[in-house]
């Protein structure tokens, strides 16, 4: 009796990989729609610190957060050489558009599912729970980025209707009105 060869289809996936602050960083693109320059952002009162105000993007208003804020690195000052990667994720059951500053992005790569290795849980830099891994590629280490679970961790984020408010900064606002 012959056995049968049994053939197995590695998955791949592709990545669009981004820069900030000198780090290398990718996230999937089925979470991208576009990438644009970075223009002027219309400032949203009470929204978190994070939020850097909002843009027109194909005729809708489009939350633009300022992911050195978010990544919990230094603030950066001038955006006019940034770019804005455009998302849509699944956030409280909806989808969302949001768009993500970044210094850089300037390439599409394919991956392998085997070469994704687990993102280290102890003196890690960033939180393990919104790195899906880290994959070596022209001697660099390049963590890829989860921007579902990235924004799912912002405890009473609303971002459904494509506005972001931090609703522990809102009571405490709402507070101080009363």
């Amino acid at each position: 009796m012959e056995k049968e060869a049994v053939e197995t289809v590695e998955r791949k996936q592709h990545y669009i990989l981004f820069y900030l602050a000198g780090e290398i960083f990718a996230i999937n693109v089925k979470y991208v729609l576009r990438v644009l320059e970075a223009t002027t952002f219309t400032k949203i009162p009470k929204g978190p610190s994070f939020l850097k105000g909002v843009v027109n993007f194909n005729g809708s208003v489009l939350p633009v957060v300022d992911t050195y804020l978010k990544l919990g690195m230094p603030a950066k000052k001038d955006f006019r050489k940034s770019l804005i990667l455009v998302l849509n994720i699944t956030a409280e059951e909806k989808n969302v558009n949001l768009g993500i500053l970044v210094d850089d992005s300037d390439d599409v790569f394919e991956v392998k599912d085997s070469d994704i290795k687990p993102y280290p849980a102890t003196g890690s830099k960033y939180k393990v729970e919104y790195v899906d891994g880290v994959i070596e590629r022209k001697g660099n280490f390049i963590l890829i980025l989860n921007p579902q679970k990235l924004f799912a961790t912002e405890a009473g984020t609303e971002i459904g209707n494509n506005i972001l408010l931090d609703k522990e900064n809102q009571t405490e606002q709402d507070d101080q009105t009363e």
